[in-house]
């Protein structure tokens, strides 16, 4: 039915558009790949850059929404709104994923693999995301093999500005949102508050008899000011705290090893925060940053089994960049980093810590139309010792043809996590049928990679068409999974134990292709085909990633006041891995619409699953049918 309905309307909208005016397309300017102001055709790295008008006109909520059409990542889910939910970039795992939040590390160190945990962080504030793939060991250390996340939020401007946004709809959703934001020369000032909340549906899939709603409601709250005392200096301070709940199941089915309707329930607290002074030196060819930051997360799950899960991670950074001359920009970095995690359960406690100092150097060389960057670092961990890593990424414009030639070839290194080490207590709790325990391994070896990618950018048509194609590749040595070390039965109930081990290898490799036309002012289409194949040492391909992956964007502007978008994204079956089950392929279309009624008055609407498809992105959990939202948004 898909290919019935959509296939035709979309080339129809593409012929009726291309005969209108052409546009230029813009260079974006990204921070994340060189931690410097770099526009984005002087960088070599694989870099997907979503700016916040993007996200509104596809009225993407959260961040994983965001997420989901961005070539190289798959995310799974289980089940409803809030669920605990994981993303793999480039075949690899959730922990070597690098999330930041405006230079902050969002991630729960009580976590295993203590990576970040991104349910909860809704779009309201943001003002754009940088995606770099593949390894970003060198700026970033450990947790960075598979790449960087960066959401970027708003700032305060030179004049007062504020918005309050409503909207509603399917399963009793509810969302508002304030911001606000003022400045002068001296002083600057961002705010922003949200909420939101939904009746929800069953986190476990409704296929299986399922039928108990798992809410979820979700309070943000952000902070952003900044001091300009001078040309020389400036003070920033960041904070963000999200305080959140939601519903979940963990009853257990033994026979099917699905998951089935239960009363079980999480809140999470996440408080986070920055300060850094920058100061502007020699005629602003030098730019040093002193900076402090912590992220405080607290997991407190109620139910049968109750636990506590508390994380902490403390970052001090010292961050000089300077231009030597129009060829060289060097960055240096010294910093150092410690983690603190407590896991507490009805019977046990498990609790640890960590520290990390590094320090890094980078050279930004640009010669015309050769442009390479080429970085090298050396962490020194508490418990494993020292570790360099090394960068290189050039790139090559060929003028006449419009051809971009790039490239990037790096290692990586990660440290087990506090929950890799020493365990954690009751990681999963099944009822009263299953009991499963994960075991630490104090004796683990950090996982270290070699990462490599090579590809090329052509533009056409004046530039109005622009073709990417990369080919990446991933060896991960000495990776860490969970492995089941004994099964025992007692009167009825099964007891399961895992221990944390190292194995040979992960390999990852795959190809990304991505395409941007700009027919007219009046149409925008992005398009996306990702291929992944993410290999264990047995040969066993990883569990619920597809093979392939594919996302379009179509943005239409009618007239001046409205605007229109349709998007698409296909995955292909998978298999599960907890459970022997294939996860069929699935094709979701969601369609958005909005009016610009005044100056100050924005309505706007979407259709999310259009065709109703029923699908899992975690065997036994559900996903959200066709549904419906609409709002309202003022500004001043």
């Amino acid at each position: 039915m898909l290919k019935k309905v959509s296939l035709p309307l979309l080339t129809a909208l593409l012929l009726w558009a291309s005969s209108a005016p052409a546009i230029t397309t813009l260079d974006p300017v990204v921070v994340t790949a060189t931690r410097t102001a770099t526009p984005l055709s002087e960088i070599a790295s694989s870099v997907t850059v979503i700016s916040a008008g993007e996200i509104e006109e596809k009225q993407q909520a959260t961040v994983l929404d965001v997420l989901r059409s961005v070539p190289g990542i798959s995310i799974f889910s289980n089940g409803n709104q809030g669920a605990a939910t994981t993303i793999s970039l480039r075949g690899t795992d959730n922990k070597h994923t690098l999330v930041l939040i405006d230079g902050i590390e969002f991630r729960d160190a009580a976590t295993l693999g203590g990576g970040p945990q991104l349910e909860n962080l809704t779009t309201d504030d943001i003002e754009r995301i940088e995606i770099v793939r593949g390894a970003q060991s060198v700026l970033y250390g450990s947790d960075a093999i598979g790449g960087v996340i960066n959401i970027i939020t708003r700032k305060g401007g030179e004049t007062p500005h504020a918005y309050v946004t409503v909207e509603g709809g399917s399963y009793n959703t509810r969302h508002g949102n304030f911001g606000f934001s003022t400045g002068n020369d001296l002083f600057k000032l961002a705010l922003s508050a949200s909420i939101f909340d939904t009746d929800g549906y069953s986190a476990a899939n409704e296929k299986n008899g399922n039928t108990e709603e798992d809410g979820y409601n979700n309070t943000n709250l952000s902070l952003k000011a900044g001091l300009t005392p001078g040309d020389a200096f400036e003070l920033n301070l960041t904070l963000r705290a999200t305080d959140a709940e939601y519903d979940y199941d963990d009853g257990f089915d033994y026979l099917t090893y699905l998951t089935m309707d239960s009363d079980a329930s999480q809140e999470s607290e996440d408080l986070f925060g920055r300060v850094e002074g920058v100061f502007h030196l020699l005629d602003d060819r030098l730019q040093l940053t002193a900076g402090a930051a912590v992220t405080d997360t607290s997991r407190t799950i109620s139910g049968d089994y109750p636990a506590d899960y508390d994380g902490k991670v403390t970052k001090y950074d010292l961050l000089g960049t300077l231009r030597l001359n129009s060829r060289h920009t060097l960055t240096a970095g010294v910093e150092t980093e410690k983690e603190d995690a407590d896991i507490a359960t009805a019977s046990s406690t498990t609790r640890g810590s960590s520290r990390t100092s590094a320090v890094f150097l980078q050279d930004q060389f640009v010669a015309g139309d050769f442009i390479t960057t080429a970085g090298v670092r050396h962490d020194e961990h508490g418990e494993f010792g020292g570790h360099t890593t090394w960068s290189l990424a050039p790139a090559y414009t060929i003028q006449a043809t419009g051809t971009r030639l790039k490239g990037s070839i790096g290692t990586g290194f990660r440290a087990p996590s506090i929950n890799e080490l020493y365990g954690s207590p009751a990681l999963y709790d099944w009822g009263t049928v299953v009991y499963s325990y994960l075991n630490g391994n104090t004796d683990l070896k950090p996982e270290e990679s070699f990462s490599w990618d090579i590809g090329f950018e052509q533009l056409l048509i004046d530039g109005k068409l622009i073709f990417g194609l990369s080919y990446f590749n991933n060896d991960i040595d000495n990776y860490i999974k969970n492995t089941l070390t004994s099964i025992e039965s007692d009167e009825g109930v099964t007891t399961m134990t895992y221990q944390t081990v190292n194995i040979a290898e992960l390999k990852t490799s795959g190809i990304e292709a991505d395409v941007e036309w700009y027919p007219s002012e009046l149409v925008t289409v992005k398009l996306n085909y990702t291929y992944t194949d993410s290999r264990k040492d047995d040969d066993s391909r990883k569990a619920r990633l597809p093979l392939h992956h594919a996302a379009i964007s179509v943005d239409l502007y009618p007239t001046e006041k409205l605007q229109l978008n349709a998007n698409a994204s296909y995955s292909s079956e998978r298999d599960d891995g907890a459970v022997a089950e294939t996860l069929d392929a699935y094709t979701l279309v969601n369609l958005a619409a909005a009016y610009q009624l005044t100056d100050n008055i924005k309505l706007f609407g979407r259709i999310d699953n259009l065709f109703d498809e029923d699908y899992e992105e975690v065997a036994g959990y559900g996903t959200a049918g066709l549904s419906g939202y609409a709002g309202v948004k003022v500004t001043y």
